[in-house]
């Protein structure tokens, strides 16, 4: 730990394990008794939102699970919280609802602790790994693809989630899951879906109970390879950071290691599996777009994509932009107050916890136009739109807690959108209603039922 961080560490070590419920006098959402904000929440979070947006402004508060909570839907309010000059913000008692379930995972450390941590992470992620990395997903992709049904009906949704499994239990943890696949994708969902739960009660029947069920199927699993990781000449990212856990620079346990691995294979699947997904019901909705982006995957010259040909996609990247612009995977990045500050003329209190609302900031019409329609040509050279504002745009986060893999996830998107358009045409039944379920992640509501055919 880093002297100059002592006071600030232990501010936030004496900050109730429950937000302050005194909120002042910040305009409140109207909310059932005892559940508040809760149900709405939960079935229609982004109409909820916008809804009380229009009421309320970009500043008031609310409660969901049970807690009370200051909304902020202003980019101004995304630089202040995310940039943290002030060191006033704390991620580990924001993400209350994740903390059971991944520990001391590196989105629930603040400052000192999180800069240690971080560092032997970041190396998963750099150029020569990700070169690596591109040329496995490459193969990855080609071979599961061309499994999946022609010309006959199937759900596009969870045959991308089986697929990214595979590129994330062979990247993240070398290992090519067979027969455990099933039970360490329910695993994934069973985790995901207790951090919904609105009762965290841990008995048999109970999404929360599921859930660390899920988490110890997980933990399990990558406890019992620990030992022969070590010795291992694996380059995948658990085998990396189970060596890095015995350098005495970044010394770290074995329950942090699987920690640290637990959190970021979430990251990189579950993201990716609701971006991909939204990207291509949208691209099935907008067939023009899948045209113009065949085209471009086509002129290139190559059967595969490296990772030094990723900058030769543009449209590509406009349409990954766009589609998480319109459905970013985070929907809220939750924070608590260490100490009292003001934004808009309000005060908010120590010990508050403070949601950002992500998707709010995306579809804010002072920066964007027409936000809520499909436009990539937003994010072309000739209109970047995206320059408005320094933080109208946050789908990865900023600042010291910006998204570790955020290159590793365009580029994986990237790789699948190369290789699936130069072979296939996807289409689904006239009038189909392209909508999408917002949380906890966003995914097509009737999982995106597609015929693929080869081109």
């Amino acid at each position: 730990m880093l002297p100059e961080d002592n006071p600030v560490m232990s501010a936030i070590s004496a900050l109730p394990y429950e937000p302050t419920k005194d909120l002042g006098e910040i305009p409140c959402a109207k909310g059932l008794p005892v559940f508040g904000n809760t149900f709405a929440f939960i079935k229609r979070p982004k109409e909820l939102q916008e809804k009380l947006a229009k009421q309320l402004g970009s500043v008031f508060q609310m409660s969901v699970f049970f807690r009370k909570a200051v909304v902020l839907n202003d980019p101004d309010a995304a630089e202040l919280l995310l940039m943290d000059k002030q060191q006033n913000f704390s991620s580990s008692k924001g993400w209350l609802r994740l903390a059971p379930l991944f520990d001391r995972g590196i989105l629930l450390r603040d400052f000192s602790s999180h800069r240690v941590h971080r560092r032997p992470l970041q190396a998963a992620f750099k150029s020569p790994v990700m070169k690596e990395y591109s040329e496995q997903i490459n193969q990855l992709v080609l071979n599961d693809i061309s499994t999946w049904p022609s010309k006959k009906k199937f759900f596009f949704q969870p045959a991308i989630k089986s697929l990214l499994l595979d590129n994330a239990a062979s990247i993240f943890l070398g290992a090519e899951l067979g027969e455990e696949s099933d039970a360490l994708n329910k695993a994934f969902v069973d985790i995901l879906g207790g951090v919904m739960a609105i009762f965290s009660v841990n008995q048999p029947g109970f999404a929360w109970h599921r859930s660390k069920q899920g988490k110890k199927v997980m933990t399990e699993w990558l406890s019992e390879r620990f030992e022969e990781r070590l010795s291992s000449d694996k380059n995948d990212f658990f085998t990396s950071l189970c060596k890095a856990s015995q350098d005495p620079e970044h010394a770290m346990s074995k329950q942090e290691v699987i920690e640290h691995t637990l959190l970021l294979l979430f990251a990189a699947h579950d993201t990716t599996t609701s971006t991909l997904s939204a990207m291509f019901s949208l691209l099935c909705e907008h067939p023009e777009w899948q045209e113009e982006l065949r085209e471009e995957c086509l002129s290139i010259d190559s059967d595969t994509l490296g990772f030094s040909d990723l900058a030769l996609l543009p449209k590509c990247e406009w349409v990954f932009k766009e589609t998480l612009r319109m459905y970013p995977a985070v929907f809220t990045i939750p924070r608590r107050a260490i100490n009292q500050f003001e934004f808009q003329g309000y005060k908010i209190p120590a010990n508050a916890s403070v949601m950002l609302q992500v998707f709010m900031i995306h579809h804010d019409s002072r920066y964007w136009t027409n936000p809520k329609k499909f436009d990539p040509e937003r994010w072309s050279e000739t209109r970047k739109e995206y320059k408005n504002h320094a933080y109208q745009y946050i789908p990865f986060g900023a600042g010291a807690h910006k998204c570790l893999g955020f290159r590793f996830a365009e580029m994986q998107s990237k790789i699948f959108m190369f290789n699936f358009l130069r072979n296939y045409r996807i289409t689904t039944k006239a009038g189909r209603k392209h909508e999408m379920v917002t949380l906890p992640i966003p995914l097509p509501r009737d999982r995106l039922p597609a015929i693929i055919e080869k081109i």
